[in-house]
């Protein structure tokens, strides 16, 4: 038998910047976790005494990879070296190679093996000498666009074992995630290849059984979209068959909870409300909680400007006093009454085209510009991606209909 650990999308070094004005110690906390994350993966593998240890991609978040970031991985893979447990390692789109990469590097362990941009085939024989071969590449620029797989070879005859490692998207699989280096199961079929070690995708997912295809997903939840356990995949091989167990790693998670608030008056039920919701949702891990608040459009107009203080979620914590539970966002939606008639129900069609334009990055920038220049840069979120923008279209939305 031959047994492994498979996890991709690491993304070490990221700053998750936006929390710093919600709770500082909130925000360290999560910055710690992705190599906690990595430390309890490596754990196992110790643990379960495995062959080898699959890194697929997306190793750090950035391709500018800080020394410290580098320190903290380079001493979890050299106590796999300690373990005399081989590493296979390629770099994504987030952490692709630069010419910084051969110079600002630091020297990785023995028993790590890495790919370059070119596709590349390592192998190497078990302690119980059954042969293993691993096929993969490395990104050498942010955006890879040509169907790489067409450049793996074929399973070679002479190996036990044989594994492709692959950075990319399956063509017309649905993600948030951009379509890089792009590829169809026929293909996967077509190299005869025992299994398939997957990054990029960052929601868990097997998407073949033959041959076994598998994204283990991110082994830290980025943001509130990244909900539930995150991990890496604990793989055990025979000629027989091939079995996978996900093992839980992350210390923190993200959770999305719906409370409805209709009817309630005061403070002092909706937090009892609230309570026994996150009770029913309790868990061991860190919970990073975004809160979706529903209630009719009667609700007390006190009511709604406290839930919609800046300092809600961090107080609302704090009089909770629950333990492991943070609320980082907390938003509140009201529901329309018979009386009023959504812009969107009266012009659907108009509406959606003015949502649509204006979620793209000019317009959103040329449309909020005065906005942002009132508003202190401590309050502001530091990265515009497509999810910041739908948000705060969605807020304003929500604005609009509580008028």
């Amino acid at each position: 038998m031959i047994t492994f650990i498979h996890a991709a999308d690491l993304h070490l070094d990221t700053p998750f910047s936006g929390l710093e004005r919600t709770s500082k110690e909130l925000a360290s906390k999560l910055r710690e976790a992705p190599f906690e994350s990595l430390a309890n993966i490596v754990d196992k593998a110790i643990a379960e005494g495995v062959d080898f240890v699959l890194l697929a991609g997306d190793l750090y978040n950035t391709e500018h990879i800080n020394i410290k970031a580098q320190s903290l991985f380079v001493e979890q893979l050299e106590r796999l070296n300690q373990a005399e447990i081989p590493v296979f390692l390629t770099r994504g789109n987030h952490d692709y190679l630069t010419e910084d990469t051969k110079t600002l590097s630091l020297p990785l362990p023995n028993n790590v093996f890495t790919y370059t941009a070119e596709v590349t085939t390592h192998q190497i024989t078990t302690k119980n000498n059954q042969r293993v071969a691993v096929t993969g590449f490395s990104y050498d620029s942010k955006w890879i666009f040509e169907r790489k797989i067409e450049e793996y070879p074929t399973r070679q005859s002479n190996v036990d074992l044989q594994i492709g490692m692959l950075h990319g998207s399956l063509d017309r699989l649905e993600t948030t995630e951009a379509t890089y280096a792009p590829f169809t199961i026929n293909e996967l079929q077509s190299k005869q290849y025992d299994y398939w070690a997957l990054g990029h995708i960052h929601k868990r997912q097997q998407i073949s059984a033959n041959p076994l295809a598998i994204y283990p997903g991110n082994i830290q939840g980025l943001h509130k979209n990244e909900t539930g356990p995150k991990g890496a995949m604990l793989v055990k091989w025979s000629p027989r068959e091939i079995t996978t167990e996900f093992f839980k790693t992350a210390p923190v998670v993200w959770q999305n909870i719906k409370v409805d608030i209709s009817g309630i008056e005061r403070l002092s039920e909706l937090l009892k409300t609230v309570q026994g919701e996150i009770k029913a949702n309790e868990q061991s891990e860190d919970v990073l909680i975004h809160l979706k608040l529903e209630a009719t459009e009667d609700i007390d107009e006190g009511l709604v400007s406290t839930i919609q203080g800046l300092d809600f979620p961090d107080q609302l914590t704090r009089q909770l006093g629950l333990k492991n539970h943070w609320f980082v966002q907390v938003e509140l939606r009201l529901i329309e009454t018979s009386e009023r008639v959504a812009l969107g129900k009266m012009h659907p069609e108009i509406w959606q085209e003015v949502v649509q334009k204006t979620q793209k990055k000019s317009v959103f920038d040329e449309k909020t510009a005065n906005v942002f220049q009132q508003i202190p840069a401590r309050y502001l979120i530091k990265e515009d991606d497509e999810s910041y923008r739908e948000e705060m279209i969605q807020r304003a939305i929500e604005k609009i209909q509580m008028k």
